[in-house]
Order: C-alpha cells, then sequence, then structure tokens
C-alpha cells in the first residue's frame, strides 16, 4: 500500500477569480533585492478570497471565529467525494442529496464535486456568477442526513448559489448557527483529479486571530 499527497486548494494570485463583491488579489513589492537587500511581498486579499474557508463568525455574531477552532478540527479521516453536476446557477435541492445519503454516513468532511473546475479556468467571470450552489433546504437536507459531517467543500466560489443570492445567503446559517457549533465550510476547491482513493484531508488556514474565514492549503491523503 502506497500514499500519495496532492492539493485540494489552488494557489493565490493576481489571477484568482472572485465573485463581484471580492475584490481581486494584489500583490506589490515592499522591499526589494535590488534596493533593500531582501525580498518582501504586500498582500491585499479578503478572508473570503480563493481557496478559503467559512467559520461560524462568518454569519453568527457570537459564533466561532477561526481562532476557536482546534489543530484537530481541520484534520478528516472520513472524506466522501460526490459528484453532482449541475448546470448554470441551479440550486442544490434536497431531492438532489438523496441518492447519496447511504455512502456518506460516516463522512467527517463531505466534498461535492460539480464539474466547474473546467470553468473556473477557462471562464473565471462565467465561475464566480453563474456557479451552482446550495439553497436553506438542501442545507436543512445536509445537517439532517448526514450526522457524522463537520465540514462541507465544494468546486465552486460559495456554498450559495451567487445568482440567487437574496435566496440562497441563508444556506451558511444553517450550516453554521448553533451553540459552540464548530463547522467550516470549504468553498473553491481543487478536484480536477482522480480522487478514489481520497483517505484523509487536512485544512491549513492562515491563523489570524479572531477573523471570520480565511484562505486555506487543503492538502489530501490518497491512499493507493
Amino acid at each position: 500500500m502506497s500514499k500519495e499527497y496532492v492539493f485540494l486548494s489552488f494557489p493565490l494570485s493576481k489571477q484568482t477569480p472572485t465573485p463581484p463583491a471580492i475584490p481581486r488579489v494584489e500583490l506589490t513589492p515592499f522591499l526589494t533585492i535590488e534596493k533593500d537587500d531582501a525580498n518582501v511581498t504586500m498582500m491585499r486579499f479578503t478572508s473570503h478570497t480563493g481557496t478559503h474557508l467559512d467559520v461560524p463568525q462568518h454569519v453568527v455574531k457570537d459564533g466561532y471565529s477561526l481562532s476557536d477552532f482546534t489543530a484537530g478540527d481541520f484534520v478528516y479521516s472520513h472524506p466522501v467525494v460526490i459528484d453532482l453536476p449541475m448546470e448554470d446557477t441551479a440550486v442544490v435541492q434536497p431531492e438532489d442529496l438523496e441518492p447519496f445519503v447511504e455512502a456518506g454516513q460516516e463522512a467527517d468532511l463531505l466534498i461535492f464535486r460539480f464539474g466547474y473546475g473546467v470553468v473556473r479556468a477557462e471562464e473565471p467571470e462565467r465561475y464566480t456568477t453563474k456557479s451552482p450552489g446550495f439553497g436553506i433546504e438542501s442545507a436543512r437536507f445536509l445537517l439532517e442526513s448526514f450526522p457524522k459531517m463537520r465540514a462541507l467543500g465544494m468546486d465552486v466560489p460559495s456554498l450559495a448559489c451567487i445568482e440567487f443570492l437574496d435566496e440562497t445567503m441563508s444556506a451558511h446559517n444553517v450550516l453554521l448557527e448553533g451553540k459552540d457549533r464548530r463547522f467550516i465550510v470549504v468553498e473553491d476547491m481543487k478536484l480536477d483529479q482522480d480522487l478514489s482513493s481520497l483517505s484523509q484531508v487536512i485544512v491549513s488556514p492562515l491563523r489570524v486571530e479572531g477573523i471570520d474565514g480565511c484562505p486555506c492549503t487543503v492538502f489530501a491523503e490518497l491512499t493507493k
């Protein structure tokens, strides 16, 4: 049995696609070798840029911030990948999820692969404005049907369907609200690879005190 490690996250760059409300990444020289004997780069981006995680404080006033999570909260030993091809601007419905309930009973991390990695690479504006997402009813179905789930990931820029944000943004609240809720949502994942032997996932955020979310690096272990 051999192990392989892959990234399930994209690197941040000036080309990182962002939804309309999120500014683009800015990377500018602060110090340079030529002038200062060392390179230092000034980075400007929001807490919800690129591959990033949402924690409860994103939508819950008194919800847990990033620094309330332990290292173990970001390690997932029973990840399950669900392939769910959807059309542009589609809102996932409970009936779309019913076929996967049995396979996901032990999942601590559910990863939804809508197939939008190609769209991200070839049509970034379409990716950030037309991708499918979850609504309130499908988010409730996830909570009720997958009892061990403590994280949700996807290859689209938002849990909610951006085209219908007014109606679907509260899907975040469904998953993240609750006393002492330790749940994360990982958006804009890199899933365009063979994950059939996925055995473990580690989500590694940039640790910032008291923040509502953060860009992260996601590592996966494949056991073959």
